[in-house]
């Protein structure tokens, strides 16, 4: 299923994906195939430094990326050593994510950090004749059965819109990841 908002420059840049147990979510969430599409592990993430952790070995970080919250916004702000035309960044297991007790505020300065990232693709040029941004997007993943273990998730839900298949999948019927 291709879903235009994650092919889009404007925002939102964070989405939340509520997902059924053992959905694949590679088929839930398509895009271009010249997009960079990573996956992190949500289940890596539980404190700060796990999740900095994950995003450098994911990414393939710089040796200079500082381990802290303005290396994060600054390395995701840039990618030149993963060349695309867009991005895609999905954090499966998102209710394990930043979960530590005394980390647990961390969790809205992390998703402000990737729509901050989103926000500063799009205003980048392009090398496509539109000169305008590249698309950046985070979709947090969640199981149906997590969703309510935050209160705020700091993301709307992303839209999505099921397209006729061959097969005769479900006409026209969308869902909203609520």
């Amino acid at each position: 299923m291709s879903i235009t908002a994650l092919q889009s420059i404007k925002k939102p840049w964070a989405h939340l994906l509520v997902h059924a147990e053992g959905e694949a979510l590679d088929k839930l969430l398509s895009v271009p195939a010249q997009f960079v599409t990573k996956t992190v592990s949500g289940k890596k993430c539980k404190t700060k430094a796990g999740l900095l952790d994950e995003f450098a070995r994911v990414f393939s970080f710089p040796d200079y990326f500082g381990h802290n919250w303005d290396a994060l916004e600054e390395c995701l702000a840039d990618l030149d050593w993963l060349p695309g035309k867009g991005y895609l960044v999905v954090v499966t297991d998102a209710d394990q994510v930043l979960t530590k007790p005394d980390e647990e505020d961390d969790f809205e300065t992390f998703v402000e950090i990737l729509s901050e990232a989103g926000e500063a693709w799009s205003l980048k040029e392009s090398d496509d004749a539109t000169g305008n941004g590249l698309p950046f997007h985070a979709v947090l993943a969640v199981q149906e059965r997590h969703k309510r273990t935050r209160h705020n998730w700091f993301a709307p839900p992303l839209a999505m819109e099921r397209k006729p298949t061959k097969s005769g999948g479900s006409k026209g019927s969308k869902t909203s990841g609520r």
